[in-house]
């Protein structure tokens, strides 16, 4: 049973220390080669748009809440029962699917929000090594 939390607990550390956004963010990105720091650019940006548009889906799903309870109330004022509890239904299972959308968001991508600070630091240090590169 130790060897198993020993494992697990490895395990997260390896995945932690193998994450390049983390890293760079923790002890910059002086160690990084120019090609290396291009390529996380790069990284950074196509997790930026992706984890942009997800978060834009999750928040309509978020909103739709409001729509579903107006429909209930409609369909309750238009006396039908059945499509007003199909509606309320619907916003336990929006909400809970925002909810579980955002966590999966948070653990998929865990510098997510952190990302513009990464951005600007693997920008200076390109710029930075352009300077350098150009004093020689």
């Amino acid at each position: 049973m130790k060897n198993l939390f020993f494992n697990h607990y490895i395990s997260k550390i390896e995945g932690t220390g193998n994450n390049d956004l983390l890293l760079i963010m923790e002890f910059g990105a002086e160690a990084y080669t120019t090609p290396e720091l291009y390529g996380i650019l790069e990284e950074v940006q196509s997790q930026k748009q992706l984890t942009t548009l997800w978060q834009h889906r999750l928040f309509m799903v978020g909103f739709s809440i409001s729509l579903w309870i107006a429909g209930a109330f409609l369909c309750a004022a238009f006396d039908q029962p059945l499509y007003s509890y199909l509606f309320l239904l619907l916003v336990p299972t929006s909400l809970l699917s925002a909810i579980l959308g955002h966590y999966y968001l948070r653990n998929r991508y865990p510098a997510f929000r952190d990302v513009q600070l990464i951005a600007s630091i693997i920008q200076q240090e390109l710029e930075r090594r352009k300077k350098d590169a150009s004093i020689y």
